[in-house]
């Protein structure tokens, strides 16, 4: 389907649908019983509410979502020649975003699978969200994540600092290289464990944690932490601190 012009869309598909180019001045808003694929580049000046509960939604092609994007679907993909804001996700399946510019959320994103990220500016999503799979970052300046649960920190590669909030443990399970600093913030009652081969350019903060494992590959510099058990810090290279470390044991 081709939308040549439009103020305000409203589709709605008893089964799959697909959009061809198209250029809408006002609001985006999809319903479709299948999968929501696109087929040309789709320009939306306002919102994009696309839901497909069930099936995938796949908008990989050079798109402009000019405000909020809220979806609901099984793997979802979506692609931006600028940046891109999520009002809202419910994905029940994985979550994969790119986008020329800044990835940000204005709305809580929940996804059962994992979720990859790849943006030109920031990548901040700060809201009420939960990560049920592993979270990587393919490339961003500066990343700020926060989940209401535990999170899993996939491969990560990013030039500016990293910020991680979670209601649980932090974990990795591919190598994050950092270019900036890293701030890491657990529940007292939760462990953080970063022991892949790490990189981190900048500074290593431990908020808040029980246990916490930091592993690098080279040399290590600790911020001021506070580590209710056991610090645990192993570096291919020195270790050095440069503010005061709160910790029961240091191993």
């Amino acid at each position: 389907m081709t939308i040549a012009s439009g103020r305000h869309v409203t589709l709605n598909d008893t089964g799959p649908l697909d959009l061809a180019t198209s250029t809408i001045s006002g609001n985006l808003s999809v319903q479709a019983g299948g999968a929501i694929t696109d087929s040309g580049a789709i320009n939306v000046a306002g919102t994009t509410n696309l839901s497909a509960p069930g099936s995938d939604i796949a908008l990989d092609a050079a798109n402009n979502f000019g405000g909020a994007v809220t979806v609901i679907g099984a793997n979802v993909t979506l692609n931006d020649t600028d940046s891109l804001t999520l009002a809202g996700a419910t994905v029940a399946g994985s979550l994969n975003v790119t986008a020329s510019g800044g990835i940000g959320d204005s709305g809580p994103v929940s996804v059962t699978g994992g979720t990859t990220l790849s943006a030109g500016g920031d990548v901040v999503l700060d809201a009420a969200n939960n990560f049920g799979g592993a979270v990587s970052v393919a490339r961003a300046v500066n990343v700020t994540l926060n989940d209401t649960g535990a999170i899993d920190l996939g491969s990560t590669n990013i030039t500016g600092n990293l910020n991680v909030t979670a209601g649980g443990a932090v974990t990795d399970s591919g190598p994050l290289n950092v270019g900036g600093s890293t701030t890491l913030t657990a529940p007292v009652g939760s462990d953080v464990t970063l022991n892949d081969a790490n990189s981190f350019g900048g500074v290593v903060r431990v908020v808040a944690a029980r246990d916490a494992t930091i592993n690098a590959t080279g040399s290590l510099t600790l911020g001021a932490s506070t580590v209710s058990r056991v610090l645990n810090v192993s570096a291919g290279g020195g270790i050095t601190g440069t503010g005061v470390l709160t910790a029961a044991n240091l191993a």
